[in-house]
């Protein structure tokens, strides 16, 4: 327990995020970092912290996970966690990801309890908080469905977006609808506003496969929506 208390920054995962993380009051102390989507090379930096320094220096990032001196994070951006591999219970008789509430122990199919407990089961099982409340000091998280989810980005797709943007981020942050609309045309155009606005509906990972972007059937409706952004 000594040693935990020198521990000043916790990583939150691919499979959870702030509101998630903190249903748990002991974590409300630490400062929570997204850097955990970082196994392969175009992964790299697709999830990542804003940071407060005066230079750049690992004695100054250490300050900011601290919150002292006034360095700290000022945002955390990460996937939707329900895109995570692990956010919720997967049947490894079934090969199925959980849709009920949770917390869940038994298979819905089957009734097997030869699981894979998801990172929202688990919290939800263990959260001393029914609603979770964040300190003061945790800095907002901005989620994140990256391009190779979005319905109809393939290869030649995001090579020709990114040559246009030059980053991925430019391109879930930064381009309106109508500067991506001209580059890879309205469907997709629209599949990345709405996922950058949160309104695509996403079916959870789980058992160590990613969630998946469902594909939206109507599309004219949405198209004064999409202009004001």
């Amino acid at each position: 327990k000594s040693a935990l208390k020198k521990i000043p920054a916790i990583e939150l995962g691919l499979s959870a995020d702030t509101e998630i993380a903190d249903h748990l009051k002991e974590l409300s102390e630490y400062t929570f970092l997204t850097n955990s989507d970082a196994h392969s090379l175009p992964k790299i930096g697709r999830e990542y912290n804003i940071i407060e320094l005066e230079t750049s220096s690992f004695k100054e990032v250490l300050l900011a996970l601290q919150r002292k001196e006034g360095r700290k994070i000022t945002a955390n951006y990460g996937l939707d966690p329900k895109l995570g591999k692990y956010h919720r219970t997967f049947c490894e008789i079934c090969n199925y990801t959980a849709s009920n509430n949770p917390p869940v122990y038994k298979c819905e199919i089957c009734g097997s309890d030869k699981i894979l407990k998801g990172v929202f089961d688990r919290i939800v099982e263990i959260g001393d908080q029914q609603q979770s409340v964040s300190p003061s000091h945790r800095p907002p998280y901005y989620h994140q469905v990256p391009l190779e989810f979005v319905p109809g980005a393939g290869k030649k797709t995001l090579n020709k977006i990114f040559g246009y943007f030059g980053t991925e981020m430019n391109i879930l942050h930064k381009a309106s609808y109508q500067e991506i609309s001209q580059v890879v045309g309205f469907e997709i155009a629209q599949n990345i506003i709405l996922a950058r606005k949160g309104l695509l509906k996403l079916s959870p990972g789980g058992g160590g496969k990613y969630g998946k972007v469902k594909k939206k059937e109507k599309i004219s409706e949405d198209k004064n929506l999409l202009l004001n952004f």
